[in-house]
């Protein structure tokens, strides 16, 4: 385990040109100082070396951008850096979102209120034209009192070591033939995670209540699908 300490999180941040909202971000998730947080930031190749000598992260640099199309490579990478370190829980964000009051509080609360023993991951973004989505697995959510049970899994969620043991701490190469028909197609990193954790009989959740927010800002990796498909929550 990396640096042989236990930790209360463990927090990965994935990020790219945008090192004033990830300074946003990196301010909400410090104020809460109840707990030892072990925080990663995964710098997707940006123009210039952020300066993060304020807070306690480690700081990990590609030294050219992987793209939309090479996503699962950055991801693999995080899957087996999370293996590696001895966390109660794991929280995944990317950049641009930024987290409601009582964040670390709520997430545990529903995550731990969830009873299935098959739970394997808590969404912490809810927006209002994914409530009633049946993504990749092809399930339609089903409505708890705090919670939904979605069976899908994008990148801004929470989970135990277990979720990374049962990926086997890595994402299997995404063809390029996934963009043959449709450039502007999402990277294929949800869908892959959401069908391999279903397909082992493990759950997905999601909350009702966003307890992460995100804006109407351009989006980095797929600027021509959130024309259509915006991800405001409030």
């Amino acid at each position: 385990m990396e640096n042989n300490k236990k930790y209360d999180f463990c927090i990965v941040i994935t990020t790219y040109e945008r090192e004033d909202m990830l300074k946003q971000l990196l301010e909400d998730i410090f104020k809460y100082t109840e707990y030892k947080m072990y925080v990663v930031v995964f710098d997707d190749g940006s123009k210039q070396t952020y300066d993060l000598s304020e807070y306690d992260v480690k700081y990990i640099k590609y030294v050219k951008n992987n793209g939309l199309k090479n996503l699962w490579r950055v991801i693999s990478d995080t899957f087996k850096f999370s293996g590696k370190i001895d966390a109660k829980y794991y929280f995944y964000f990317q950049d641009d979102l930024r987290l409601k009051e009582n964040f670390f509080q709520e997430s545990i609360r529903i995550f731990e209120n969830i009873p299935d023993e098959n739970k394997i991951s808590l969404g912490t973004l809810m927006i209002d034209t994914q409530r009633n989505t049946p993504k990749w697995t092809g399930v339609y959510p089903i409505e708890y009192d705090e919670y939904y049970k979605t069976q899908w899994c994008e990148l801004v969620f929470m989970c135990e070591h277990k979720f990374f043991e049962s990926l086997e701490f890595k994402l299997n190469p995404i063809p390029m033939s996934r963009w043959d028909n449709n450039p502007h197609i999402s990277s294929g990193v949800g869908q892959q995670i959401s069908t391999r954790l279903f397909d082992k009989g493990l759950n997905m959740y999601h909350v009702i209540n966003t307890l992460t927010t995100h804006g109407d800002h351009e989006s980095v990796l797929l600027p021509e699908l959130r024309k259509n498909e915006k991800l405001i929550a409030i």
